[in-house]
């Protein structure tokens, strides 16, 4: 086993952003030589931290592939092409001619197996040819995207054109649980260390999140304090995937920076996310200092320019709270502020300036620590945390995180500005719904009665009606924190049982019960008083 190199003092009190634990044991379906099967990869973070939200629903999905499916490729033709875009990049030197000729080979086979295929297979193929071809219609393939954009479409032509694989592994969705986040099923390749995600209707795609999440994995293996259960230190494997990374990199306004190639949200591609880029920041400097490599820190230091430019080049962004500078998760939207995002990228930034002692990282984490103190009470809720400001409560897996970035930066500067939501976001985890729920006023038979009450958080809900000691009537649904209201249309006269059942995400019931008087129908009140 490899012996465990030293930690460097500076880094060996920082908690990891994305811990690698042998409990995730996420699934992964590895692509070789002999086919493909499905592994538990204790190094990678959850898929529910690298899905993008649900932005467009299935049925709008389903046709907008359909609609790209639709179109023959040879429509293209006449516009700017890929073979263009490669001639023009190999006549500025900035690609030699055994690149040319792999990555015109790449593209030719991956169009021409499109016209073998079908179904599924053939929709998901189209899409990532297509996207090569929208880059080069925009003048948007330059010489330094191109290792990413053909690597993709390779790594598409292997997986689809495959006779056979298992059942690519999908998240787990529970009821009740949330679902915001969920991405598709992950897909390695054996000689090669790039994670890659499903995003249904646009292929696998190079998933930067979860490839510098599990860099830092990595990482954690070789520290003195590593959990054993994790696997041996493989500092040879940190150092390949952090190579490998940093070739896929592209110049994007003055800085490097890894890229998304799939749209979401309004989002074209290429764009890029403020969590990764954090995420990235931090796993290059980690192995710089274990791998004793300086060049690694100095693409981070190339990396920071993210958190100076603003949307739609760079993340930065004006706080809301009117000091500092708030930095995006996604830099296409400049209006989406989501928490979790924010803070990871203040943890990678700060792990830069201690390590190095940069005064330009200094300043990127100075004005975003102004921002995210003055910003974390708007996504407090005093029972749960939201995951964008003004938006929706986080689900189970986002609360977490957040509380575990907040830990994060709580051990690194010692500021009650974190340490103090930290505590009140693992609170919140052991603490019951709270429901009010008075009494209901009377209702009449054959008429919707309305059944109000109120949550403290987010919770699954289950409404139950009983009368003489019979259940009569019961509903369930996730229901966000607030007053909110039920209806139940009682049959008859006399007093119903209505029990209001709130179930967290973490399984604690709160159940309260009230009386509902049922008074006789007006119109059979004013027969019966005729016919007296």
């Amino acid at each position: 086993m490899p012996r465990r190199p030293a930690a460097v003092p500076a880094l060996a009190v920082l908690i990891l952003a994305f811990a690698a634990s042998s409990a995730w044991a996420e699934p992964v379906l590895v692509v070789g030589p002999e086919g493909a099967v499905t592994r538990d990869d204790p190094l990678l973070p959850p898929a529910a931290l690298t899905g993008g939200p649900e932005t467009t629903r299935p049925a709008e999905r389903a046709c907008a592939t359909a609609r790209s499916a639709s179109r023959p490729l040879a429509r293209l033709a006449a516009r700017p092409t890929v073979s263009g875009a490669l001639d023009r990049a190999l006549a500025a030197g900035a690609i030699d001619e055994a690149q040319r000729e792999e990555w015109q080979t790449n593209y030719r086979d991956a169009r021409a197996l499109t016209g073998r295929l079908s179904g599924t297979r053939r929709r998901e193929l189209i899409a990532t040819v297509a996207q090569v071809e929208r880059l080069v219609r925009r003048g948007a393939l330059s010489a330094s995207r191109m290792p990413a954009a053909f690597l993709q479409l390779r790594r598409n032509a292997e997986f689809w054109r495959a006779r056979s694989f298992p059942k690519a592994p999908q998240p787990e969705r529970r009821p009740c649980a949330g679902a915001a986040g969920l991405g598709g099923a992950r897909v390695s390749f054996t000689d090669d260390p790039v994670v890659f995600q499903w995003y249904p209707g646009q292929g696998l795609q190079i998933q930067p999140l979860a490839t510098f999440g599990k860099a830092n994995a990595l990482w954690r293996q070789c520290q003195p304090d590593a959990d054993a259960a994790a696997g041996p230190c493989k500092p040879e494997e940190l150092r390949t995937l952090l190579d490998r990374m940093i070739g896929l990199a592209a110049a994007r306004g003055g800085f490097v920076a890894w890229e998304y190639g799939f749209s979401f949200g309004g989002g074209s591609p290429p764009w890029v996310s403020g969590l990764a880029q954090g995420t990235a920041i931090q796993a290059l400097t980690r192995g710089s200092a274990l791998l004793s490599e300086p060049r690694y820190a100095e693409v981070a230091k190339r990396a920071l320019g993210a958190f100076e430019r603003k949307p739609p080049v760079g993340v930065s962004v004006p706080s809301g709270s009117g000091s500092g500078r708030h930095y995006l998760i996604y830099s296409f939207n400049s209006q989406l502020r989501v928490l979790n995002g924010f803070l990871q990228a203040l943890v990678g930034v700060y792990d830069l300036a201690e390590a190095t002692g940069d005064p330009r990282a200094r300043r990127i984490f100075e004005a975003g620590d102004r921002a995210a103190r003055r910003e974390l009470r708007r996504y407090d809720t005093g029972a749960w945390s939201l995951y964008a400001a003004g938006g929706a409560e986080s689900d189970l897996g986002y609360h977490r995180l957040v509380r575990d970035f907040l830990r994060s930066l709580c051990t690194r500067t010692k500021e009650g500005a974190y340490c103090a939501p930290a505590e009140r976001f693992d609170r919140y985890l052991h603490e019951r719904t709270r429901v009010s729920f008075p009494k209901p006023g009377p209702a009449r038979s054959g008429q919707p009665a309305s059944i109000r009450f109120g949550l403290s958080k987010l919770s699954c809900v289950t409404l139950r009606v009983r009368r003489a000691g019979k259940l009569v009537h019961v509903r369930t649904l996730v229901m966000p924190r607030g007053v909110r209201a039920l209806a139940y249309t009682p049959p008859e006269r006399g007093a119903y049982t209505v029990q209001v059942q709130a179930r967290d995400l973490l399984d604690h019931f709160t159940r309260v019960e009230r009386t509902l008087e049922v008074r006789p129908a007006k119109r059979a009140a004013r027969r019966r008083a005729d016919q007296g």
